[in-house]
């Protein structure tokens, strides 16, 4: 099974526990690539073992990674000059 990158958030009230983020750096199948926001990681893992954990975890939510496609703003020439 391939891995899928998954944003996983914290809803809680405080910073992300401690204990929480090395069970979840801790999981064989998965990496983390990215914890610049106090809130939220981006981690790549296949998605049943993950989703197990973060179900297990009080306050945290998974969510597939979405890629949105930038429009091209380069200008361009409708036609050429007659």
């Amino acid at each position: 099974m391939a891995k899928r990158r998954f944003v996983v958030r914290f809803r809680g009230d405080s910073a992300k526990p401690a204990e929480d983020l090395e069970r979840i750096r801790s999981l064989p199948q998965a990496t983390v690539l990215e914890e610049s926001s106090p809130r939220m990681l981006l981690v790549e893992s296949d998605e049943q073992p993950l989703r197990e954990l973060i179900e297990s975890l009080p306050d945290w939510v998974l969510a597939p990674e979405q890629e949105i496609p930038l429009p091209d703003t380069r200008q361009r020439i409708k036609r050429p000059p007659g």
